[in-house]
């Protein structure tokens, strides 16, 4: 959850607030070069409205976030330019906000530093246009962007070469040279200092071959070794080293006579992910096969193992050489993979600090 103050929640958790929505046009640098606002942060200016948008996160895809935003457009100032001049192109970067309207004089630390504004906005995306289009109807015209998040940078790009890192080479060294390669250069990796030294480093050989997709072997890199990988609201490339969700700290309950933030709850069941338990091989040492199980044995649990017998989930790689490993990455599958999937379905306020995987209380 990204930090916001106190003030911040005690707004949201009010009958009413202000809510405020910005876009930034960046530079390569991550600079902002433009600034569209809502219409009700603006006077009578009608060159750089935002008039509505969308912002998807999805923590199952490798693309975590695509966004959708309408501009006002003006004499057609903010058509895009066929020859990547102009304000908005393809592969643009922007990045979205949304914050609460205090009215002014009022001053907050959020923990990235004390403000004395009308506003506190909280980062929601950092994107890359992948489409621009333009409408004209009635003398009005509407320019439509939509995106994707940095991963796009990974999806079209592929190695050149045949290249190999020798075993013994920190996992962290090699997201950064593949990251890099790719035009990624902002950061945010997990030290992974709660793993034994030999645990955050290849256990053997790793080879690519020339055309290999970037992205799909950052992606098998992380997953055998039970790293989370994406792009946070910063744009930055973020690894976490995984943790259950009961491991994890809540960061925001949801509590009817506290506040008013929540509308609904509606939760449904399927058996799409039926399995009770699961089996990772690691096959690194042909002679010396490494294996972990994690199996559902809970007596009071409605699938476990004595109840409806053993439905295996199976996941076999050669990267994997440790015991440690091997329960890192079963721990992952099995809060990913197994047990009957509980969708649950919260109506509320929108929140904009929370982040993917983030853990909430509902009472």
């Amino acid at each position: 959850m990204y930090t916001i103050s106190p003030s911040f929640i005690a707004a949201l958790q009010s009958p009413v607030h202000t809510m405020r929505v910005h876009m930034h046009v960046l530079d390569t640098d991550f600079n902002t070069v433009a600034e569209f606002r809502d219409v009700g942060g603006h006077s009578n200016d009608t060159n750089d409205i935002l008039v509505d948008g969308n912002v998807d996160v999805d923590v199952t895809r490798l693309t975590r976030r695509t966004f959708t935003t309408n501009l006002l457009n003006p004499d057609g100032i903010w058509s895009p330019g066929s020859d990547w001049a102009g304000t908005f192109y393809v592969n643009r970067l922007i990045r979205l906000y949304r914050g609460i309207d205090f009215g002014g004089g009022h001053t907050f630390d959020t923990g990235h530093g004390s403000h004395d504004t009308a506003e506190e906005l909280v980062p929601i995306g950092t994107f890359l246009i992948d489409h621009a289009d333009v409408a004209v109807e009635r003398n009005m015209s509407i320019v439509t962007l939509s995106g994707s998040d940095l991963w796009k940078k990974f999806t079209k790009s592929a190695f050149s070469q045949n290249q190999n890192w020798a075993a013994g080479t920190a996992i962290n060294t090699v997201i950064a040279q593949i990251a890099d390669a790719a035009g990624v250069t902002v950061l945010n990796l997990d030290p992974l200092a709660s793993r034994v030294e030999a645990d955050t480093e290849l256990a053997k050989v790793m080879s690519v071959e020339q055309s290999d997709n970037r992205g799909e072997v950052l992606s098998k890199l992380c997953a055998d070794h039970g790293i989370d990988i994406y792009f946070d609201q910063l744009g930055r490339l973020t690894t976490e080293d995984f943790k259950t969700p009961g491991d994890q700290a809540v960061v925001y309950t949801y509590d009817p006579n506290d506040n008013n933030n929540l509308i609904t709850v509606k939760s449904a069941y399927t058996d799409d992910n039926l399995y009770n338990a699961v089996l990772v091989i690691g096959t690194q040492d042909k002679d010396n096969v490494v294996t972990y199980r994690i199996r559902d044995t809970d007596p009071t649990s409605v699938t476990s193992v004595d109840r409806i017998g053993e439905r295996l989930f199976i996941y076999e790689t050669d990267t994997i050489s440790s015991v440690a490993v091997a329960e890192k990455t079963a721990e992952r599958l099995f809060y990913q993979k197994v047990l009957i999937n509980e969708d649950i379905t919260l109506e509320t306020i929108c929140n904009p600090a929370f982040e993917g995987n983030d853990v909430i209380k509902v009472r």
